[in-house]
């Protein structure tokens, strides 16, 4: 590029201003989750203690089987970023009609199984006998929710690969208040509703699902070029292919794998502290929410590196996915870094809006200021695991992450509740897992980075060297 065509803003600064661009809207979606969640929590804590254990037992299965097909799914937005990078529109629309047969097949074969054998499934997770069947009942209507919500998990992945993760936000945040309503109405019998208790949180989550799953598809649909990209039209170039289904199922499955093991890993922790009294498992629950707020801006952050270094591949300029993911792991360690410091600066204060015993607030800021400097690593390996992903290193990534959360963190937790530790053994092991799987993600893209930049001096002087660190 000559000088006089160089833009204004040096390409590193727009870089990180595309990143951010694309990262706040995921931020904001991660958040309206969770804040749906804790809605339920409040609403079901209306109808007594025992609504909200069998709503929290039910979580124990519904949780894990959504973490997981989200994995499964996590290649719709590397397909549809490397598509949209190589100016392939059509092929983003072929990826969109793959993605959505795929997420109708997996709703199904996950919500039939889990309508099916939920309260066998339960047992097996240790859930107490009494109260299994109760939870059973939630998990069966989650269970019909499943096909809404992964379709909309599929369209939401591909408006995010082709860089459009405002209107994924817009309807999420605008499915929250429906949510809630029908949460409080079906929950306590308002509006002229049966009195439901969690069954009726569970109900009131798969009609919004349903809702923003329809809604959804409708912005898909009336992109203002899906002409261009042939969103409608399921025939010709568009047209989805079983080869193309299967190539997204495949991509998914490590992934699938990894972060259901992931969440066992956490799991592990949380039937760990249930073993040191009940003040520890409160304590630790604190922790765990405070974590996942904070965990909002890592995904973000990791969706846009994920599509940006998708968009290099399709460019058909690998090096700089791997710029692009650095960049974007220097933006997630600034900003969790700046959250970590402001958690230990507020750490009881913090815990302190959590309605709990004096005991459990004085143990959750302890395990608070132990977890809180981790939440950096946490940040960073969360933006590299997008980009091996999107380098289509998924399985090394995959395989990284097992080895971090489910046999560091779970092994760790284990040794060290077993020695003696106490409850502050849960946040080390949380902590010490999050820096293993920083450490591996990032020694394999450093080793890509080798490779790629070994490729590029091989192809001899006829173009210019590809540095995985530059911008050009």
């Amino acid at each position: 590029m000559s000088a006089t065509a160089q833009p204004q803003i040096p390409a590193p600064r727009a870089e990180v201003w595309r990143l951010l661009g694309l990262a706040w809207p995921v931020m904001l979606t991660s958040l309206n989750w969770t804040l749906l969640h804790i809605t339920d929590v409040v609403m079901v804590g209306l109808a007594g203690t025992g609504e909200v254990a069998a709503l929290g037992a039910s979580r124990s299965l519904t949780f894990v089987g959504i973490v997981v097909v989200l994995g499964w799914l996590s290649g719709v937005l590397v397909f549809a970023a490397r598509a949209d990078g190589a100016r392939d529109l059509p092929a983003t629309g072929r990826v969109l009609h793959e993605a959505l047969i795929a997420a109708i097949l997996l709703g199904l074969a996950s919500g039939g199984v889990l309508f099916a054998f939920a309260e066998p499934l339960l047992r097996l997770l240790g859930v107490a006998p009494a109260l299994a069947p109760p939870a059973a009942e939630v998990v069966r209507v989650m269970a019909l929710a499943y096909p809404f919500q992964l379709l909309s998990i599929a369209a939401s992945f591909f408006l995010e690969g082709i860089s459009r993760p405002r209107r994924v936000t817009a309807v999420n945040l605008g499915v929250l208040p429906i949510n809630a309503l029908l949460a409080w109405a079906l929950v306590a019998g308002h509006l002229g509703l049966p009195a439901l208790g969690a069954v009726g949180a569970a109900a009131a989550t798969a009609i919004a699902s349903a809702v923003g799953a329809v809604v959804l598809l409708v912005c898909v649909f009336r992109l203002p070029d899906a002409a261009e990209r042939q969103v409608g039209r399921w025939r010709g170039i568009a047209a989805p292919r079983l080869a193309g289904v299967r190539a997204l199922l495949g991509f998914g499955l490590v992934p699938a794998v990894a972060s259901g093991l992931e969440l066992v890993g956490f799991a592990v922790l949380i039937g760990l502290s249930t073993q040191l009294g009940a003040a520890a498992a409160h304590a630790f629950q604190i922790v765990f929410s405070i974590h996942n707020v904070t965990f909002a801006v890592a995904l973000g952050l990791g969706s846009a590196a994920g599509v940006r270094a998708g968009n290099a591949v399709g460019e058909g300029v690998p090096h700089r996915a791997i710029a692009r993911g650095g960049l974007a792991a220097m933006l997630a360690a600034g900003a969790t870094g700046l959250l970590a410091a402001a958690l230990l600066l507020s750490t009881g204060w913090l815990t302190g809006l959590f309605p709990a015993t004096g005991e459990v607030h004085l143990l959750a800021a302890a395990m608070l200021l132990r977890w809180a400097p981790f939440i950096l690593f946490d940040g960073v390996q969360v933006v590299l695991v997008y980009t091996l992903r999107a380098l289509g290193d998924q399985v090394t990534a995959g395989v990284n992450s097992i080895l971090a959360f489910f046999v560091v963190t779970g092994g760790a937790g284990w040794l060290l509740v077993h020695a003696g530790v106490g409850p502050l053994a849960l946040a080390w092991a949380s902590g010490v897992g999050m820096l293993v799987a920083t450490l591996l993600h990032g020694g394999r893209l450093a080793w890509l980075a080798r490779r790629l930049r070994r490729a590029a001096d091989g192809a001899g002087s006829s173009r210019p060297a590809q540095s995985p660190v530059g911008f050009e």
